[in-house]
């Protein structure tokens, strides 16, 4: 579930994030909002940085993200151990069916899921994710803050159990 988590706040975003304040939940929007704002998602190939905060501890890793629109996304870490993670139809179909809806800006899965928030900050924009209540998602995720301007660039998720991951992209379109 993290995962799919972590990928539709990538899709969902689409641009180049950037840094910007966790106030971003005083700023409550509408998927219908924030799909006129969001630009078309094309293919990316990014490099990522992944800082994973546990109590105390910080993991580091990072490599290699690419967004394929009509196949999925792939996640190639090169450190600190090599592995990598698909999402496409043929390896995760609940992903594949989470990217298609976001691709066709049908958000029934965010609406049903989320609260979502929404803030422009010196042309660059801030999408935040709450799990609504009793949502399947809500006993595993705090939220989720993404930022952008052109391509994703920082995405920050906030688990329950599991702490902080926050993670940098630097994204050339395809």
């Amino acid at each position: 579930m993290h995962k799919i988590l972590v990928l539709t706040i990538l899709i969902l975003a689409g641009v180049n994030l950037c840094l910007a304040s966790d106030d971003i939940f005083n700023h409550p929007s509408t998927s219908k909002e924030i799909s006129k704002l969001m630009p078309e998602l094309k293919n990316a190939s990014c490099k990522f940085e992944q800082e994973k905060y546990i109590s105390s501890t910080v993991l580091k890793s990072g490599g290699n993200f690419k967004f394929i629109k009509d196949k999925g996304a792939i996640f190639e870490t090169l450190y600190p151990i090599k592995s990598t993670v698909s999402y496409t139809s043929s390896q995760n179909r609940q992903m594949n069916d989470v990217i298609v809806a976001i691709s066709n800006k049908n958000y029934a899965y965010l609406d049903k899921n989320f609260n979502l928030y929404y803030k422009n900050e010196n042309e660059k924009w801030i999408v935040g994710l709450k799990p609504k209540k009793g949502s399947a998602v809500s006993s595993q995720l705090n939220n989720i803050i993404i930022k952008g301007k052109t391509d994703i660039d920082n995405i920050k998720i906030d688990m329950v159990k599991n702490g902080i991951t926050d993670i940098s992209f630097k994204c050339t379109a395809n």
